[in-house]
């Protein structure tokens, strides 16, 4: 299995409140029942920190059971793909994001 890690931004424009609700509220739910191959789903919303600064707003995980399950999800074409990319327009800074592609290895793990 492998996860793929994407930091996104917000456009210019919106708040951040407006982009965490829609990312979490509306693009989120469309992004879990649009791809039926993404095993699993995580938004990473980013807290502020005193004395720190965050480039973007957040961070995308998905996992997927493979490289190519990722490159080339057998449920996705352009009738799916077109409308979360319009979708995600809406709220995000459509330039290309920084990815990661990792194989994760979880040391200690306490939380139920």
């Amino acid at each position: 299995m492998i996860k793929v890690m994407m930091m996104v931004k917000r456009k210019p424009g919106i708040s951040k409140e407006e982009f965490y609700d829609y990312w979490k509220n509306v693009h989120g739910p469309l992004v879990a029942k649009s791809i039926h191959s993404l095993r699993k789903y995580v938004q990473n919303h980013f807290v502020e920190t005193p004395g720190q600064e965050q480039e973007g707003d957040g961070i995308i995980e998905i996992w997927y059971d493979s490289i190519e399950d990722w490159q080339q999800p057998k449920d996705v074409d352009k009738s799916t793909a077109d409308p979360l990319m319009e979708d995600w327009a809406k709220i995000a800074d459509m330039s290309p994001p920084k990815i990661w592609v990792v194989e994760e290895h979880v040391i200690k793990d306490e939380i139920k």
